[in-house]
């Protein structure tokens, strides 16, 4: 079965990537719940064996703060009918949180150099077609193949969420962040042809992807839209799948009816090392 789900750092942030055409933005994203008085604290902040003395020291207090507050702090009932943290002990546990999250995104920068940053950030500005503050969101296995390969999640002050291969700094994908809300034109008015679409999609592609003319000569092409038509999708995927994946190869790029940027992926340099 595919790989569609993994995590993102310390916000138990779970994003499901739609590796099927009809997604609105190429994937969806849903928010995990509130740190819960039932149930331990999510770990996921360390990245498996990736961690040092001071990740574990920080892990053991928020665990031990984290039981503490449990049986004797502040407690709310959210909508879902699962405790939360409230009030001084809410504070408490998420600055602990925020602690581990900046000590585990240090370690996994640790081995990047400021060139290789420098380059990641101007590969967003490119894709994005305009300059944009960029921060770090951790590091995560990568979610379309099954090669053992860890991707980076860098977010824009727009609220996109870019997924970057380490290895080249090339932006693999990128669409609406997890909670951002984006405003996409939705006047029907402005609503263009679908081959007015594809001539845009295409002309996008041209400009960011070196050998879209290879994709486009040796990869199969399919396009379909979002009940609603309230976005278009157009990919180009591999004929096979490499040997042992579940998932084909593909380059995708997801517009409006107005013919915006959506979400882009170029998932190729992920099938190797």
């Amino acid at each position: 079965m595919a790989k569609k789900q993994f995590v993102i750092g310390a916000g138990a942030l779970a994003i499901v990537f739609g590796l099927a055409l009809g997604v609105t933005s190429g994937f969806t994203f849903s928010q995990g719940s509130p740190v819960s008085a039932q149930v331990q604290p999510d770990n996921s902040a360390v990245p498996g064996p990736h961690t040092n003395a001071a990740i574990e020291s920080i892990r053991a207090e928020l665990d031990s703060v984290t039981q503490y507050e449990s049986a004797y702090g502040c407690l709310t009932f959210g909508r879902d009918g699962l405790s939360e943290f409230c009030g001084a002990s809410k504070e408490r546990v998420e600055t602990l949180e925020n602690k581990l999250t900046e000590e585990v995104h240090k370690l996994e920068l640790s081995g990047r150099s400021s060139e290789s940053l420098a380059q990641v950030k101007s590969n967003i500005e490119s894709l994005a077609e305009r300059k944009a503050n960029v921060t770090f969101e951790g590091t995560s296995a990568n979610p379309y193949t099954n090669a053992v390969k860890r991707i980076e999640q860098w977010q824009d002050d727009k609220g996109f969420l870019y997924i970057v291969d380490p290895v080249n700094n090339n932006v693999v994908q990128f669409g609406p962040g997890p909670g951002s809300k984006i405003p996409f034109e939705r006047d029907g008015s402005k609503s263009l042809p679908k081959a007015e679409l594809q001539a845009k999609a295409e002309e996008y592609l041209a400009k960011h992807v070196a050998d879209f003319d290879s994709v486009k000569a040796n990869f199969s092409f399919r396009t379909m839209s979002k009940p609603g038509s309230v976005s278009y999708a157009f990919r180009w995927e591999a004929k096979s799948k490499p040997q042992g994946e579940d998932v084909t190869p593909f380059v995708q790029i997801v517009l409006s009816p107005a013919g915006e940027v959506m979400s882009f992926n170029d998932v190729r340099s992920l099938y190797s090392n």
